[in-house]
């Protein structure tokens, strides 16, 4: 299967810009498209979509040592992404589509605790600086974590025989 590329308009402004599609094999998952769009407004959009037939499912991944952290992720625009340890709850709709690895996770984390930053208190940046730490350390193997991801499509995934399936 191949890729390809159309035409439609941008949400936000209304111009033309280029729709691409480009397929993907991920190992011990399968066959994926890639959807994303980009206007010149700076509109961009990204999802992610199996190919083969899925239902809602839930993945639950224990990290407990630096090797966990190269655990492939896949996060459909459906994906709701939890990380109790750190009181991490990224909802549906609100993130765009990605294919990463457990420590791409942990670093748009810590994007959003940057960005969190700027706008702080100081009771705020003290919280935030304690997930900074806590993230570092989940990182250096000193801490675990659970990552969760459910999906009422079945188009998000953890990629590991570590990972629990429901």
């Amino acid at each position: 299967m191949s890729g390809g590329q159309m035409k439609g308009a941008c949400p936000i402004c209304g111009s033309g810009m280029i729709l691409k599609f480009t397929p993907y094999e991920v190992p011990y998952f399968g066959e994926i498209m890639i959807f994303s769009a980009m206007c010149s407004c700076g509109y961009r959009s990204t999802d992610v979509m199996i190919l083969s037939e899925r239902r809602n499912r839930r993945y639950e991944l224990e990290v407990t040592s630096e090797e966990d952290l190269n655990v492939r992720v896949v996060r459909s625009h459906c994906g709701r992404i939890e990380i109790p340890e750190l009181g991490v709850v990224v909802e549906p709709k609100r993130g765009e589509a990605f294919i990463s690895n457990v420590e791409g996770v942990l670093q748009r984390v810590e994007d959003v605790l940057k960005f969190l930053e700027r706008d702080a208190d100081e009771k705020q940046k003290e919280k935030i600086a304690e997930l900074f730490r806590k993230i570092e350390e989940i990182k250096a193997g000193r801490r675990r974590m659970r990552l969760i991801i459910e999906d009422p499509t079945g188009n998000s995934a953890i990629i590991s025989e570590k990972a629990k399936v429901e």
